[in-house]
C-alpha cells in the first residue's frame, strides 16, 4: 500500500520494518503490563532489533535507508501519522479487522474504496491518504465506526484480557494452553459474553477503558482538500456515535470462573 501510494523506495522499505518491534500476541502483551490506553509498551525498540542484525544492516546501507530514517516517521507521513489522520499503517488495519474478523464488508467493497483513494494535502500541508470523492469516504467511515467501535468494546477487551492472563502465568504458551487450562477449552468454545454494570461474583470479568482507535478522512472538494466531517453530515453523525459510544462496566462469560 505503501508503495501504492507513494512509489517511494525508501518509504515502502521503512513499512515492511516498522512492526518487527511487535512481540507475539501483539497488543495482548500490552494488556500483561497493563497498558490499556496507549497500547505501546511492549513493542521492541526497532533500532535496536536492526543493530543485532547484520544481514538486515547491510540490506538497509544498499537502499540508502539510515538508521535515523528508522527512528523518526514524521518524514513519511502516508505510513505513519496522528490518529486520527489516514495512513497505510491504520489504512491497513481498518481493511483486514472489516473484512477478516468483523466480516462488515467484502473484497469488492474495499477495492472500490481503496481504488478511489488518493494523495491529497492535509490542513498542516503536508501529504495524507484521501478520497476522491465524498459518497466513498462515507462507506469508509462507516467502516471505521464499525472497527472503532468493536475495538473499544467487550467483547474485545475480554479475549486480549484473558490471553494476556495466560501469558503471565506461563512462558511456552503455545504449547501449553490446551494441556495446562481448563479454562482454555471453555474460552474457544464461549459465544455469548455477559454485560452488567453491576460487579460479577466469582467470575473472571474485565472492566477498564481501553484504547480508542479512530480515522478521519480528508476528501477531494473544488474547495480544496477537507475532512469528511467538514463536509458530510452522515460522517458526522457516524463519529459523534462512536464519540458517545461506551459498553457496560463489566462483562463475563459465565462458564469461566477463573484462568
Amino acid at each position: 500500500m505503501t508503495w501504492h501510494f507513494t512509489h517511494d523506495k525508501k518509504e515502502t522499505i521503512i513499512a515492511l520494518l516498522h512492526d518487527i518491534g511487535t512481540p507475539c500476541f501483539a497488543h495482548c502483551i500490552d494488556y500483561v503490563f497493563e497498558d490499556y490506553l496507549n497500547q505501546e509498551s511492549s513493542e521492541k525498540d526497532l533500532t535496536e532489533i536492526i543493530n543485532k542484525d547484520e544481514k538486515i544492516q547491510i540490506f538497509l546501507k544498499e537502499d540508502n535507508v539510515t538508521i535515523e530514517d528508522l527512528k523518526d516517521y514524521s518524514h513519511f507521513p502516508i505510513l505513519e501519522n496522528k490518529s486520527p489522520k489516514l495512513c497505510t499503517d491504520r489504512l491497513d488495519g481498518v481493511f483486514h479487522t472489516a473484512y477478516i474478523w468483523l466480516h462488515t464488508t467484502s473484497l469488492k467493497e474495499i477495492k472500490e474504496m481503496y481504488n478511489n483513494m488518493i494523495v491529497l494535502k492535509n490542513e498542516d500541508n503536508n501529504r495524507e491518504i484521501g478520497f476522491k470523492d465524498k459518497k466513498t469516504a462515507e462507506k469508509f467511515v462507516s467502516l471505521v465506526y464499525n472497527y472503532a467501535k468493536e475495538l473499544q468494546g467487550n467483547k474485545d477487551k475480554y479475549v486480549m484480557k484473558y490471553i494476556s492472563e495466560l501469558v503471565k502465568k506461563e512462558e511456552e504458551i503455545c504449547n501449553i494452553f490446551n494441556q495446562n487450562f481448563i479454562s482454555w477449552k471453555k474460552f474457544n468454545k464461549a459465544n455469548n459474553l455477559m454485560k452488567t454494570e453491576k460487579k460479577p461474583n466469582n467470575q473472571f470479568y474485565i472492566s477498564f477503558e481501553t484504547k480508542r482507535r479512530n480515522t478521519i478522512p480528508l476528501v477531494y472538494t473544488e474547495d480544496g482538500d477537507k475532512r469528511i466531517v467538514e463536509v458530510s453530515n452522515v460522517a458526522k453523525n457516524f463519529y459523534h456515535k462512536l464519540k458517545e459510544y461506551k459498553d457496560t462496566t463489566y462483562a463475563y462469560v459465565e462458564e469461566i470462573k477463573t484462568i
